[in-house]
């Protein structure tokens, strides 16, 4: 099997489809769907299964336990040669497994993941301008987060299987940030200036809405582990960011900021808010967040409230 398209969900009942289906129609047919319920409450497990497809395969966990854990879930179950991981809320477009496969079988070196770029439901394409370099090692991707900061940096994209027996999502409520740097360490990339996934926006409870919108008692769990996951970057990745990403370094730097103090670790987001303001001494956010982490979270709610209101992530 060429392809494993592997799908996390979560409370995707409205949407699910739309995504499956986008994939079933597709005209290159050596492919499987791997979709991980993770925890639904809504029925999504339901929706998958009246397609009723050999190709479709669901799994689906007892309680949920977030976007890392569910793709390394359906990963673990794949059997292609290629993994495509695709959100569930979005579609692939047509031809877009046609147009993969052909960059995957062409002479490529050591090449171990293609990525491509993305139409939003509004009709913008990103990123836009395309990646100015094309093939990425460890520098070339962090140029490539560099070159994107402020604007849609995301891409579809389909990797060797067995690179993931070296790099794994996170285990945790995590993002997808450590793994892509993990990911970049070890293997090379080449971007495309083809377009092959809708992004769809339309999903009210998507992790952008999520990290501005915080409840500091019931997300506990998801403070803690934004707050371990953006700690662990800063020191795993850290010294090669600053030097070849220094902008993508000050973004991190104000992330675990804001993370820690919402974790209540105050020493550790007083750290990081002083690096932020040596690096950053006239903007006014590292110094709000040096004041936050002696006074307790309420500026950084107040950012991450001001940040959803204007559609900007913080966070």
């Amino acid at each position: 099997m060429f392809f494993s398209i592997v799908v996390p969900t979560y409370n995707r009942g409205r949407f699910i489809k739309r995504c499956l289906v986008s994939v079933l129609s597709q005209d290159f047919k050596d492919f499987e769907i791997i979709v991980v319920d993770d925890g639904s409450s809504d029925g999504t497990a339901s929706c998958v299964r009246s397609l009723g497809d050999s190709r479709l395969r669901l799994i689906v966990h007892e309680k949920n336990c977030g976007k890392g854990p569910a793709c390394n879930t359906g990963i673990a179950a794949a059997e292609g040669d290629w993994i495509v991981p695709l959100d569930s809320d979005d579609e692939l477009l047509p031809g877009a497994l046609a147009c993969m496969h052909e960059h995957a079988v062409a002479p490529s070196g050591d090449i171990d993941a293609h990525w491509f770029r993305c139409r939003m439901d509004d009709g913008r394409i990103c990123p836009d301008p395309k990646p100015s370099l094309r093939d990425w090692d460890y520098d070339g991707f962090l140029a490539f987060r560099e070159e994107t900061r402020g604007r849609w940096p995301d891409m579809v994209r389909c990797v060797r299987r067995e690179c993931f027996d070296e790099v794994h999502y996170a285990s945790n409520r995590m993002g997808v940030d450590r793994f892509h740097l993990d990911f970049a360490r070890l293997f090379r990339s080449r971007a495309h200036e083809e377009v092959l996934r809708l992004y769809h926006q339309d999903a009210g409870d998507r992790l952008t809405v999520k990290n501005n919108s915080v409840d500091l008692v019931r997300d506990q769990e998801y403070i803690r582990d934004q707050a371990d996951g953006f700690r662990d970057i800063l020191l795993v990745h850290g010294p090669q960011i600053v030097r070849k990403a220094p902008g993508l370094y000050a973004d991190y730097l104000q992330r675990a900021a804001a993370t820690a103090i919402l974790a209540n670790r105050r020493l550790d987001a007083f750290s990081y808010a002083a690096a932020l303001a040596r690096r950053l001494p006239f903007s006014p956010r590292p110094w709000m967040f040096m004041a936050a982490s002696i006074m307790g979270p309420g500026p950084v709610v107040w950012l991450r409230a001001k940040a959803a209101r204007r559609s900007l992530f913080l966070g």
